[in-house]
């Protein structure tokens, strides 16, 4: 009995403080008083939530435990356009769920998403992609890539971007750095990845022939004998030598643009890889002209070996990258973001034809469009290239958490604006000092950007003359583009 009456107690108590707080009825969205405060209107439960700089009642989730999402159940009534808590969470409803993301103003919504989006057909009224062929006009060079057309660089025979290529990824170990059984394995997954990376973003126009031994080919000393030094070639070339000449019995390197190799993770270099690109390296098929194999830098940074070696393939196949700085485009990072080629490196490589961009005429004043993902396995509108002068062009295109893009994190989306200039060139010199110096592109963002410097729904930018704001986010985003 005397525990019953004291739960009563606490009931009454509790009861009579939560009466004492002056709130208004919750409604969702509307203002509250103190986070955390629930509340029931006509049968249903609001908590009071921060929203920005601001408390609002949002109507009761339930929170799945250990997970990085939370999924609401359909009975709470969330719906498309409510106030909701956390970026990233997720309530299943008919055809599809609903997805909370931030718009422009810090305020947080459910965007209703479908489960399989819709197809998205080009705009029609495009120029000829000729139109968006920015010439090549460097004042000073810091790399041999060229940033405008054509592709290509002066004395360095380009990487085809269509065809097939023969390739070799050979296991090369230390007696200092034994790899493993488990290693060789996992490879073959690297190379899936890598062909089917290929196969999208070409739109099968790039293909690979693969030779891989899956054996470990061990080097006569251990790692620091080698004194593997980036970028010195003389140091480095009787030691890349003798990795091909170990695999050489094992491979045939007849006609080989890459020979890319698989060290074990228990290297340990003062360098994040090992890089051959020059002549020199010979076999017994004849010449081998680029190797490459990342090491314990990006074992412990958790990088895919596949991206890495996309990335260095595209240089010399004639991809300048590392502009503009992002975590959005394969070839600036490929870790912690997107890891798909951007609109402007897939239309200057040759991929992304009138079927999936769209040149705005001189002439043209205002486009509105929708916009696929890049990170979307699908194909249709993808981006837009605004040219400015005969050097000069804005591009715009859309992002995704979702396939390669996953590492963006839940709920990351928007749309990205970048200014390219063709007169001039990415200067990495300054980059062990966290400096930035001259770069061939840059972003247009808004004045309260996030860290993806990605337009959010509501956001709008102006540079040179040409307005660009996202209109509407859903499966896809829906831009208008004003001169």
């Amino acid at each position: 009995m005397g525990r019953r009456i004291r739960l009563v107690a606490i009931f009454v108590i509790g009861a009579a403080l939560a009466t004492a707080l002056p709130v208004d009825a919750a409604t969702s969205g509307g203002k509250c008083a103190k986070a955390g405060q629930v509340q029931t209107t006509k049968g249903v439960k609001y908590k009071c939530t921060n929203s920005g700089k601001s408390l609002k009642w949002v109507k009761f989730a339930l929170t799945a435990k250990n997970t990085s999402t939370t999924t609401t159940p359909t009975s709470v009534t969330a719906k498309d356009g409510d106030a909701c808590s956390k970026v990233g969470d997720k309530s299943t409803v008919s055809g599809g769920y609903l997805e909370c993301r931030t718009i422009s103003g810090g305020t947080n919504k459910w965007f209703k998403l479908s489960a399989s989006p819709a197809a998205v057909s080009m705009q029609a009224g495009g120029s000829s992609l000729d139109a968006c062929r920015l010439t090549e006009a460097r004042i000073s060079k810091f790399q041999p890539w060229n940033i405008g057309f054509p592709r290509g660089a002066n004395g360095v025979t380009l990487l085809p971007s269509t065809g097939v290529s023969h390739v070799q990824l050979i296991a090369i170990d230390f007696p200092d750095a034994v790899g493993t059984a488990e290693e060789l394995t996992a490879a073959d997954t690297q190379i899936s990845e890598f062909n089917k990376w290929f196969d999208f973003n070409s739109n099968g126009s790039k293909s690979f022939n693969w030779q891989y031994p899956k054996r470990w080919f061990r080097m006569s000393k251990p790692v620091p004998d080698y004194g593997f030094r980036k970028g010195d070639w003389q140091t480095t070339l009787p030691s890349v030598q003798e990795m091909v000449s170990l695999a050489d019995p094992y491979v045939d390197f007849s006609n080989s643009d890459w020979v890319f190799v698989l060290l074990p993770k228990s290297i340990r270099l003062s360098d994040p890889d090992i890089t051959y690109i020059s002549p020199g390296i010979t076999s017994a098929e004849g010449p081998v002209k680029n190797l490459f194999g990342g090491a314990d830098y990006f074992y412990r940074n958790n990088y895919d070996l596949w991206s890495l070696w996309i990335h260095e393939w595209g240089h010399p196949m004639g991809l300048a990258g590392h502009s503009p700085r992002s975590n959005l485009s394969i070839m600036d990072n490929q870790n912690g973001g997107s890891v798909m080629l951007n609109v402007w490196d897939s239309y200057f490589a040759g991929w992304m034809g009138a079927d999936r961009l769209y040149c705005m005429p001189s002439t043209q004043s205002t486009l509105e469009t929708q916009l696929i993902p890049l990170e979307r396995l699908q194909q249709g509108m993808r981006g837009v290239i605004v040219p400015i002068s005969a050097t000069e062009a804005l591009v715009i295109e859309s992002h995704r958490a979702e396939g390669w893009g996953a590492r963006l994190g839940a709920g990351t989306y928007g749309v990205l604006v970048y200014y390219i200039d063709t007169t001039k060139d990415t200067d990495r010199s300054g980059e062990s000092q966290g400096i930035v110096k001259e770069t061939w592109a840059q972003y247009v963002t808004p004045a309260t950007t996030n860290a993806n410097k990605l337009l959010l729904q509501g956001d709008t930018v102006t540079y040179k003359g040409i307005t660009v704001t996202l209109t509407k986010t859903g499966d896809v985003d829906t831009v208008k583009i004003t001169k």
